[in-house]
């Protein structure tokens, strides 16, 4: 088996495809993971209640916003913790998207000029610029010299945000009557106001343990889906070449030879298997590689466990192709076959958008593909849920199980033919 092992291995490393797979993809994968970008398709409801971040202020919210919400471009001029506690509270009502950008650098006339451009480019409900003086007027009860409205649509909601934000602002300023002028004590007896209210939501009748993410963790949940994407292209593939290793061989009457020796078919293929296991562990190392040269790069979750992830998925497809590939017995039909696999494995698994309003059907059906499992572990690692290594554990040795049986079968039926 030793030998059979040697053999493979110098047969795969003089293939250029092999190699190709083996570097290119843990690389696609890591410029992936490298990229900083925000990802709103896979926000969840309670991500919607956010204050979402715009890179500039010449950007459209309307891109990034809630559009079945009325979106509020803001202009943040103050950065301090109590324009933070207005802007999440009106974000909290459900009914307004806020979208803020950075303006500290401008002066009043251009933030100006900004909400004359957007007024005409941007499809918002209405246009707040928070001045650098903000903190102060508020706490003064002078609110209206801190802040500043555009009015730049026709959407009733508008009029519902202005009461609501009156509203808030009267509520700081009886805190403030009690606590005082320090607005650190006025917003700590904010927060102790808001926990004694009742929580808002519905009630979960489902057994199903619901995690939420930030919009930081959503961004590193949505990464982690797409590398999933290019690695197991290369994990297919690679196993495809182990098994277009075997159909030469078989074509070539090297396996008859081997039969010949004391070594039966089963060990054949069980030293195949443990080439598949070696070529997810060659790309795994060669992942690792690519990471390290990323600095600062930041996955959710350490390094080790998310290596661990990409062996384990690795592993399984690499024996699924393998196992395709022989019993097909064609090279360009396993070829076929693994693109077919790795293209509708990642859509229905929901790599590149999320299946969360899809049928029930469709939802289902998604949980028949590792991915969808692997992406489920993966965003109960980024919030710490440690359970999730068993349950990485438990499907891939469920799916190996599966794949080897019904590969064992389909050999047994080939050779009776």
């Amino acid at each position: 088996m030793i030998a059979l092992m040697k053999m493979s291995l110098k047969v795969l490393l003089r293939n250029k495809a092999f190699l190709f797979f083996l570097i290119a993809t843990p690389v696609l994968s890591t410029v992936v993971l490298s990229i900083k970008m925000d990802y709103t398709a896979y926000n969840e409801d309670s991500d919607k209640n956010m204050i979402l971040e715009l890179d500039d202020y010449t950007d459209k919210a309307v891109y990034k916003g809630d559009t079945t919400a009325c979106i509020i471009k803001v202009y943040d001029a103050s950065d301090t913790e109590l324009s933070e506690y207005v802007l999440k509270q009106m974000a909290g009502t459900g009914m307004f998207s806020i979208c803020r950008a950075d303006v500290s650098e401008l002066t009043e006339k251009e933030v100006d000029e900004a909400a004359k451009k957007d007024a005409f480019n941007d499809r918002v409900g209405m246009l707040l610029y928070l001045k650098e003086d903000f903190d102060e007027a508020v706490l003064k009860g002078t609110w209206a010299d801190g802040i500043k409205l555009y009015d730049v649509s026709d959407d009733e909601r508008k009029d519902i945000f202005t009461t609501e934000l009156t509203d808030l602002f009267v509520r700081i300023k009886k805190v403030q009557s009690i606590t005082g002028d320090d607005a650190t004590a006025i917003l700590d007896a904010l927060h102790k106001m808001q926990e004694m209210l009742p929580e808002k939501g519905v009630t979960n009748f489902s057994s199903k343990k619901s995690v939420e993410l930030t919009q930081k963790q959503i961004n590193q949940h949505t990464q982690i889906g797409y590398a999933f994407a290019f690695i197991t292209l290369g994990f297919l593939f690679c196993g495809v070449c182990i098994a277009h290793s075997v159909i030469e061989e078989q074509n070539n009457k090297v396996f008859t030879r081997v039969m010949l020796t004391p070594v039966s078919s089963r060990d054949y293929f069980i030293a195949k298997f443990v080439m598949a296991f070696m070529i997810s562990l060659m790309q795994t190392f060669v992942l690792a590689v690519c990471l390290s040269c990323v600095p600062g790069l930041d996955v959710g979750m350490s390094m080790i466990t998310f290596l661990f992830i990409m062996f384990m998925l690795g592993l399984i497809f690499s024996t699924m192709s393998l196992l395709l590939g022989v019993i097909l017995g064609d090279v360009m039909s396993s070829n076929y076959a693994a693109f077919a696999i790795w293209s509708i494995s990642a859509l229905l698994a929901g790599l590149y958008f999320p299946l969360e309003d899809t049928t029930k059907a469709l939802k289902t059906l998604s949980y028949l593909m590792p991915q969808k499992w692997f992406m489920d572990a993966s965003k109960l690692l980024i919030v710490g849920d440690k359970s999730a290594y068993s349950m990485i554990l438990c499907v891939t040795v469920a799916y190996l199980i599966v794949i080897i049986s019904v590969g064992s079968v389909g050999l047994k039926i080939k050779r009776y033919e």
